[in-house]
């Protein structure tokens, strides 16, 4: 669906001037007027209802096609204090280039921003994909070729763990102390330069971490041999030390083994879904082309894809599992991301109701509207559809914290607090949200399907008349 926007902008440039200076009463009305598009596209009933017919046509599409191939879908409205930081970026943009045009018509700001493409915004992730030792796709068998030499290593550090504790699966664990300091640190090592060839090139700052960890095993095996200890055993202090450990390392790198193979897959599939797919024909969906995959310093790794519906285009991130859990509690959690961080709300007094009604509309600026799509085990071809509750959305995004991050402690803490409190605080209750039901062919001969489409059908032929005139 064409922008508003943007068939405003080509009207209005015909009556523009360059004005110094900016109203910022007129920037913030503009602003407004901005998420209120947004806004009433997205938050009225019929058109979340689609929204959510559309997860459900994917999935289900998914599970028909590669029923082996098991996917879970997370998704999300955009939260109102996020989609309106992005529109004030844009104007910033014009503000400090100082670029900004007024109409002279009505003397409000041109400013053409880009189309916010995740108001509404999806993830597939890849869970418990079968293994894969041949394909005809030549990257699919490079990636499979790779995958497999890991799995020589891999073969050969469990042997490694199997020297150094007796039995893995008694508690406490009974280790053994059987290979020399030397031995142990260098078998850390192969792991951690093993690991590197796992993680893109572009996660600078993650490579980095594992770089360092690196020189302090070259600095130690230095001083081991300099002092003619080489033939000293390890201990217990080795076997449990938290900064480096086999063990650890050893879960690291298996848990990154299949990424690269997973996206790849998963990324085939996908794309495949829209080839002759008379569902979502019905449904307005359709592949938009543009796509891209994001790597950044910190290690987060997605590939993007965008899908056009009735009501716009969507953006759909495709993650292994492991990917996914990396981008919200690993090493590129949100906490490592600039202005992604969420700063917990102080916890109101449960007897305060002014502060409980002013920490629930905090809540819901900051917040996510979240939900997750999976098959039902237990009966065919159903797709179960969870809503989470404001506590659950709020802890979603607020506890994205990193496993090493200093203040994952005081998290766990807070919610700890919060969860004791939350019957007192917030009105949505889990119990009282559950799962939702969609039925798509009942929802196809719906009226309000029907009605959608109507009036998507009379808004283009407006937006469209207006750019002719």
């Amino acid at each position: 669906m064409k922008s508003y926007m943007k068939t405003d902008m080509k009207r209005e440039f015909r009556r523009k001037i360059q004005t110094e200076g900016h109203s910022e009463q007129a920037l913030q009305q503009y602003l407004d007027k901005q998420y209120k598009q947004y806004d009433d596209r997205y938050s009225n009933k019929d058109a979340q209802e689609y929204l959510h017919h559309v997860i459900a046509a994917i999935m289900l599409t998914q599970h028909e096609r590669y029923r082996d191939f098991t996917v879970e879908i997370p998704y999300r409205f955009k939260a109102p204090k996020s989609t309106k930081n992005k529109i004030q970026d844009e104007i910033e943009k014009y503000v400090s280039n100082n670029s900004i045009l007024y109409s002279i018509k009505t003397q409000e700001p041109l400013i053409l921003t880009r189309e916010i493409l995740d108001i509404f915004a999806m993830k597939v992730v890849a869970c418990n994909r079968p293994p894969t030792f041949y394909s005809n796709d030549l990257e699919i068998e490079q990636l499979v070729k790779e995958k497999m030499e890991n799995h020589i290593f891999l073969g050969e550090m469990q042997k490694f763990k199997a020297n150094l504790i007796e039995d893995e699966f008694r508690n406490p664990k009974n280790y053994q102390y059987n290979c020399t300091k030397v031995e142990y640190l260098e078998k850390c090592k192969c792991l951690l330069e093993r690991i590197k060839t796992l993680i893109h090139p572009e996660a600078t700052n993650l490579l980095k971490k594992y770089d360092k960890r690196i020189m302090n095993i070259n600095n130690s095996l230095y001083f081991i041999k300099a002092a003619n200890n080489e033939d000293i055993l390890i201990d217990k202090n080795d076997l449990t030390n938290k900064k480096m450990n086999f063990f650890k390392l050893l879960n690291d790198f298996t848990s990154r083994i299949h990424d690269k193979l997973d996206l790849a897959v998963l990324t085939k599939q996908f794309n495949s879904l829209f080839e002759n797919n008379e569902r979502f024909k019905e449904l307005g969906v359709s592949l938009n082309g543009k796509t891209k995959q994001k790597r950044t310093k910190d290690g987060f790794v997605s590939n993007f894809v965008y899908i056009d519906t009735f009501l716009g285009t969507i953006e759909c991130q495709l993650q292994s599992q492991h990917e996914y859990e990396e981008g919200n509690y690993g090493y590129a959690a949100h906490t490592k991301l600039t202005g992604k961080a969420i700063t917990p709300l102080p916890i109101p007094k449960k007897d305060d109701k002014l502060k409980i009604k002013q920490f629930i509309k905090k809540v819901k600026e900051i917040a996510p509207k979240s939900f997750l799509a999976r098959m039902d085990d237990t009966e065919k071809n159903r797709v179960i559809t969870q809503q989470f509750s404001d506590y659950q959305n709020y802890k979603n995004v607020t506890s994205q914290v990193a496993e090493d991050d200093p203040c994952k402690k005081y998290i766990l803490d807070y919610f700890s607090k919060l969860y004791a409190m939350k019957d007192d605080i917030f009105t949505s209750k889990e119990k009282n949200l559950g799962f939702l039901d969609y039925d798509l062919q009942i929802y196809l001969k719906s009226k309000s399907f029907q009605n959608l489409k109507e009036q998507v059908t009379q808004e283009i032929e407006i937006d469209d008349s207006q750019i002719l005139n």
